[in-house]
């Protein structure tokens, strides 16, 4: 362990296990489809986001795959439960598969953390070619009771700037 990484595991007022865990349960929500749970993981000023361009800074300059806030993030899974979502006939089944899971850093009071993991994400759908992705995940998480709330969750993929038809599956 490199000492950058000692200076933040002193500062944690948790168990590095429980970031991980938290991070994992996260994709295991979105490989079941128990989208509202998912949703339920975000503070109420969290935001998901996945850049179209691997340099983006923010959103706000230029246009991203996704961009949602909470109640963004509720209408999107209002469409993805819906019994007829045309563009999810037949439904995907997807697997998320997590490695180098670390924590990047902590705020000075501990309340915060950024999260770094790599990531592979498998689609596939009866009638259509299977799907690969593959990048970084992003997460700051904020400790809030006995738990953890996504503030901003960003997805770096490695084929951002690709030609992605029908994004309908969270990554």
């Amino acid at each position: 362990m490199n000492s950058a990484m000692m200076e933040v595991e002193t500062k944690l007022p948790f168990a590095a296990a429980e970031v991980t865990a938290f991070v994992e349960n996260e994709a295991d929500l979105l490989d079941t489809q128990r989208f509202e749970d998912w949703c339920a993981l975000y503070a109420d000023d969290g935001a998901y986001w996945v850049p179209a361009n691997r340099k983006q800074k923010d959103w706000l300059t230029h246009v991203s795959l996704y961009y949602d806030e909470k109640h963004t993030m509720k209408t999107r899974v209002q469409r993805l439960q819906h019994p007829m979502i045309h563009c999810q006939e037949p439904a995907s089944h997807c697997v998320r598969v997590l490695s180098n899971v670390r924590i990047e850093s902590v705020s000075d009071d501990g309340s915060e953390c950024t999260v770094r993991s790599k990531f592979i994400m498998l689609e596939d759908r009866v009638g259509a070619e299977r799907r690969v992705f593959g990048g970084s995940y992003t997460h700051r998480l904020r400790r809030e009771g006995d738990g953890f709330r996504i503030v901003l969750k960003r997805v770096d993929l490695t084929n951002c700037n690709a030609t992605l038809p029908m994004l309908t599956q969270p990554f």
